[in-house]
Order: C-alpha cells, then sequence, then structure tokens
C-alpha cells in the first residue's frame, strides 16, 4: 500500500498496461526486479526511441532515457544545459527526463506508467523540440535536477539499474 491508501500496482499490472496501451514498446522483468521497456515516441517532428525503467523496490519514480536520436545540446554546446533533464555527469546520454516533481508528489507506484510516464515522456520531447526551435523551454518545470542531486540512495540504485540493463 502507499501512504494514500491506494494499492501499489504490481509489476505485472504495469507490465499488461504497457502492452495493452503502448504495444510498440517492448517490455522485459531483469531478475533483479526491474522493468525495462523500449519504444518509439514520435511527439512532432520525429521518432525518438525511449527506454523506461522502474525497479518498484528501489526507486521511488521510473527513470526514462532517450536511446536514438541522441539528445542534442543547444548553441551553448552544453549537454547538462538540456533543460529539465536529470543530469547524469558520468554518462551525460544515460541522463534521464525530469518528468515529475518528486515533492509535488505528481506520481506514485499506484500510478500505472502506461497511463502517465509515456505520456509525459512524449510531452516533455514536445518541449524538447520547441527548446531546438525557439532556445526557450516553453514547459513548467520546478528546477534544475540531476543523478548527483537525488537523495543518495535513489541515486545509487539508477546508476546500479543502468549499469545492468543492456
Amino acid at each position: 500500500m502507499t501512504t494514500s491508501g491506494i494499492a501499489r500496482r504490481s509489476p505485472d499490472a504495469q507490465m499488461k498496461a504497457m502492452s495493452a496501451d503502448w504495444p510498440d514498446f517492448k517490455g522485459r522483468k531483469l531478475p533483479d526486479g526491474t522493468l525495462v521497456w523500449a519504444g518509439p515516441l514520435m511527439p512532432k517532428a520525429r521518432v525518438y526511441s525511449v527506454s523506461i525503467l522502474w525497479n518498484p523496490g528501489m526507486m521511488s519514480l521510473p527513470y526514462v532515457m532517450v536511446n536514438e536520436p541522441a539528445l542534442e545540446p543547444g548553441p551553448e554546446g552544453s549537454f547538462a544545459a538540456i533543460p529539465h533533464l536529470i543530469f547524469y555527469a558520468e554518462k551525460p546520454e544515460r541522463s534521464g527526463l525530469c518528468l515529475f516533481d518528486p515533492a509535488g508528489k505528481e506520481w506514485s507506484p499506484a500510478d500505472l506508467i502506461a497511463a502517465t510516464t509515456v505520456k509525459w515522456a512524449s510531452e516533455w520531447l514536445v518541449y524538447y523540440e520547441l527548446w531546438h526551435l525557439t532556445g526557450e523551454w516553453l514547459a513548467p518545470g520546478v528546477g534544475y535536477e540531476s543523478v548527483a542531486r537525488m537523495h543518495a540512495g535513489e541515486a545509487a540504485a539508477v546508476k546500479d539499474i543502468l549499469a545492468d540493463v543492456h
């Protein structure tokens, strides 16, 4: 159960919902319990291949990253300057999309990743494309995030999971 009294969605329920709602996403469950999906999103101008990772025992929120095409920095040329990115300095290409305000409790394990996270990732990519056109991040946000600034346990879990996902 979550603190709100709503039951946590089981990994099987998450996998079933993703299969039903996003059939182009291929999912699997790793031996450590991590759920991994990879699939295409086409928000506006191009198709992106994204991965979604979530380990219900180790991570409070799903972690979404773009596989292809690689995210591109803006005119300043710094990958870390991409707005609303959970910047992973050790492996910038594995940085995650900042989709949630953890303090705002916008997502909980009672939510389905298929009904929330995938749509929010697509929306993030729309704003990313607009940022490249306008130079301004047009979506609301709560500020800069980085893996290094996550809670130590959460950051370690993300790094461990990313090391095991190929």
